[in-house]
């Protein structure tokens, strides 16, 4: 969906929410999409939330609930709440399977198109060891229990019993200790690609294929700070972690999280 029509109807659904006296909630939005929801200038008669489905997540992809202000002490409502979770369209899905199999995001997420279903219904997927667990819109979970008896040649079992609130493992990282010559973006994506600065530009950066805190980066002098996420398509999501000291030649040490 174009920016400006996204915003155009979040607008029109808080205006709606107003004279209804009743809540919106958003499909399950990106985050490109999420980071331009959050520049929009909701009305004062609004508190908007954001919700991935999971207390103890950092979620990538969330639906966006618009309810009037008398619902909520504030305007808008930080952190996680369980209560809060719990008004959302969201259930979490769960497939089990065998321990020896082996199963991915990408085998979940396709399996599930397979189905028909729309992308923008399906939030974060998680895959640990034996078991997954999708957070999907509440009303296609009795279409994912009823068709999807296999992810790939795995055969699964589905449970659509567990409401959006329940608790995940944690999400797990892959730690990198990288030296970068400064916190550039055409630098950082080097290290991370294992390529040169050169090869990282027009491979990655120019080709639009680096998303930096959700929206695509060309500016290869951008500055990263810590706490910014980034990520180079084909090679994976990245949390900068924080900045460590300088090495001898006058290189600076960075910590970096790979999504796993």
């Amino acid at each position: 969906m174009a920016e400006q029509d996204l915003t155009k109807d979040l607008l029109n659904a808080a205006r709606d929410c107003i004279s209804n006296s009743r809540p919106y909630f958003s499909r399950f939005l990106s985050e490109s999409e999420l980071a331009q929801v959050q520049g929009i200038g909701f009305p004062k008669d609004i508190t908007a939330v954001f919700c991935g489905g999971a207390e103890n997540c950092e979620p990538l992809r969330c639906c966006l609930g618009l309810f009037p202000a008398f619902y909520f002490d504030t305007d808008k409502v930080c952190g996680y709440d369980a209560e809060v979770a719990e008004m959302f369209p969201i259930k979490a899905v769960t497939l089990t399977y065998r321990r020896e199999d082996t199963i991915t995001h990408r085998d979940v997420l396709g399996s599930l198109m397979a189905l028909g279903i729309e992308r923008d219904t399906v939030g974060d997927i998680f895959v640990t060891e034996g078991a997954a667990a999708v957070f999907v819109y509440e009303k296609i979970a009795p279409l994912i229990s009823d068709n999807l008896t296999k992810i790939g040649r795995v055969g699964v079992k589905i449970n659509t019993d567990i409401k959006a609130g329940f608790t995940l493992p944690e999400r797990k990282y892959e730690e990198l200790s990288l030296s970068v010559a400064s916190l550039r973006l055409d630098n950082i994506v080097r290290s991370v690609t294992g390529t040169s600065r050169t090869a990282a530009v027009e491979r990655y950066i120019m080709p639009q294929l680096v998303q930096l805190n959700g929206t695509v980066c060309t500016d290869v002098s951008k500055q990263l700070c810590e706490g910014d996420i980034f990520s180079v398509r084909g090679k994976g999501k990245f949390r900068f972690e924080n900045i460590g000291g300088t090495g001898r030649k006058g290189n600076i040490h960075i910590t970096v999280k790979k999504y796993i």
